[in-house]
């Protein structure tokens, strides 16, 4: 007991090392984020006397002279790096003091935690509250300007936008359609006791997995050639048809996205359902035999309600895989201009004016936050339909 109470008053004399070290850490990190990728400029004009007036807090005197909260500010924005190695000494140096800590059960659980922590903060949620900024901005190379709602007016006025919506939308509930309940058949049928060849079926569903989809997208670009000897042109003249331009057609380039996607996809789908069917008790199935239940019923009656877990995480995933959808888009039509839009989906229309476009950053930042909450609604939506949320306290 003695010694607890000397540790703890060593620990308070020493306190002031870590309320200063983390003060510091967080004026250096907070320094580094408000130059907004711009710390190569502005260190050149700090120590050229160049413009600074960018990154003062406030207005400068007549005379063009700066207040003393102004010159702190600007110093620790140019030292911001010393800063921030000060914080982790004197934050080193109060644990070097208390090393008693390093074995405390109490502050364990922080340490370990506090990765995911500052990981999720900086990559996470410091991302996030810079994209709901930069979506009232417009961003050019001289500065930012604020400009409020005008991105948002102008997505929801380009009928482009409405084009890569649809086109998502319609992905989406194409891939969710096949890619359920194909890959849950499929998976009921190589973990059958009667599939001799299981083993085989399993490796040869589960390869175009480990294909790389630039890869894909290109072997799929040749096969839907206008060419009269790509590959689908020369499965159609088995059947007395004549070539078609495929990426040139609305329902024929969806075709091609959609059967890349089930391609590459049917069999990690199928190993989330052997997953759940490998969970399923064996003695239910002895059961079933002993009541005379076949194939279809036990499917029906036990396969696909204790397969719902997986189905609602197979479909979140499906979900959201859709309408994020933008390599394979890119690589089969050679580039994101697709033949009227074909192939333009949400994310490649946030590509196009994200990076293809100059100073227009902040219109692209309104299209991705504007996907995001609609794919959380739509998720939550799922979520709600299915059971897994909302309905809890209705059951009970």
């Amino acid at each position: 007991m003695q010694l607890q109470t000397v540790h703890g008053r060593k620990r308070r004399k020493a306190l002031f090392l870590l309320v200063l070290g983390l003060f510091l850490l967080v004026i250096g990190v907070a320094s580094l984020f408000a130059l907004q990728g711009k710390s190569i400029q502005f260190d050149r004009n700090f120590d050229n006397g160049g413009d600074l007036s960018g990154y003062i807090f406030g207005q400068t005197a007549a005379d063009g002279s700066r207040s003393a909260f102004q010159t702190l500010c600007l110093t620790l924005l140019r030292h911001r790096a010393v800063v921030m190695l000060a914080g982790v000494v004197l934050v080193a140096a109060f644990v070097a003091l208390n090393r008693e800590l390093l074995y405390s059960q109490k502050l364990a659980p922080y340490v370990f935690v506090a990765p995911f922590i500052i990981t999720f903060a900086v990559f996470f949620v410091y991302p996030m509250i810079t994209t709901v900024l930069m979506s009232f901005q417009e961003i050019t190379g001289s500065g930012t300007t604020w400009v409020g709602f005008k991105n948002y007016q102008d997505m929801f006025a380009n009928k482009n936008f409405y084009t890569a919506v649809s086109n998502s939308m319609t992905y989406m509930v194409l891939t969710c359609a096949i890619l359920i309940p194909v890959p849950m058949v499929l998976a009921y049928i190589a973990e059958s006791k009667f599939s001799k060849a299981g083993k085989f079926f399993k490796t040869v569903a589960f390869m175009p997995v480990l294909c790389s989809v630039v890869v894909a997208g290109i072997i799929f670009r040749m096969m839907f050639s206008e060419l009269d000897g790509a590959l689908m042109n020369q499965a159609r003249g088995l059947f007395g048809l004549e070539p078609i331009t495929w990426l040139k057609g609305s329902s024929t380039s969806m075709f091609a996205m959609v059967l890349l996607c089930f391609w590459r996809w049917t069999g990690m789908n199928m190993l989330y359902y052997m997953a759940g069917l490998k969970a399923i008790p064996s003695e239910l199935y002895e059961a079933a035999d002993i009541d005379g239940a076949n194939s279809f019923q036990k499917f029906t009656k036990i396969v696909l309600p204790l397969l719902k877990p997986t189905t609602i995480y197979v479909l979140t995933i499906s979900i959201y895989a859709g309408l994020s959808m933008f390599t394979e888009s890119y690589m089969i039509f050679g580039g994101n201009n697709s033949p009227k839009n074909y192939g333009l989906t949400i994310v490649g229309y946030l590509y196009r004016y994200g990076f293809e476009k100059v100073d227009k950053f902040g219109f692209a930042s309104a299209v991705g936050l504007v996907l995001m909450v609609g794919s959380l609604v739509i998720t939550l939506i799922q979520l709600w339909v299915t059971g897994t949320i909302g309905r809890r306290g209705e059951k009970a």
